[in-house]
């Protein structure tokens, strides 16, 4: 496979799998709002019943802090539920060809990154061997013109 060719496949790999996160993320932020809003108004409603309820049997500060511990339960598995990260065989198989692909691109770019080292020493050699030459040439020109100046 070539550098272009597997810089290539790498992209689009990375890119097909960004587009199912994204799609995941937009799904689950839809879905997250729409039941926090619904959440909201059952909870309300909800609570306003079971404070009526619970307040004549237990009191009105016994009721506030049983409806009080019912949130905290809700909350805390909800908290849960958005804290795990969603398993899918897709993304994975995704994420596993990413890796293969950026391994392939590594290895295409390694014989790049060698010849254009192999060319910087040839380029640095060469300048070597002008800047060698240009001084041989000017030591070579005072001898000669050392010479003909006596005369």
């Amino acid at each position: 496979m070539t550098g272009m060719t597997s810089s290539k496949l790498y992209f689009k790999v990375a890119l097909l799998r960004r587009r199912v996160l994204l799609r995941q993320i937009i799904k689950r932020t839809i879905a997250g709002s729409l039941a926090v809003a619904a959440l909201i108004v059952a909870a309300g409603l909800l609570t306003y019943a079971s404070f009526q309820a619970l307040r004549v049997p237990l009191g009105e500060a016994v009721a506030a802090s049983v409806i009080a511990g019912v949130y905290l339960v809700i909350g805390l598995g909800l908290l849960l539920y958005t804290l795990h990260e969603p398993s899918s065989p897709e993304l994975d198989a995704l994420s596993e060809m990413e890796a293969a692909a950026l391994e392939a691109f590594g290895n295409d770019t390694q014989g790049l990154r060698s010849a254009i080292s192999s060319s910087a020493h040839r380029i640095e050699d060469f300048g070597n061997a002008f800047s060698t030459s240009f001084a041989i040439l000017s030591a070579l020109r005072r001898i000669l013109g050392a010479k003909k100046t006596p005369s």
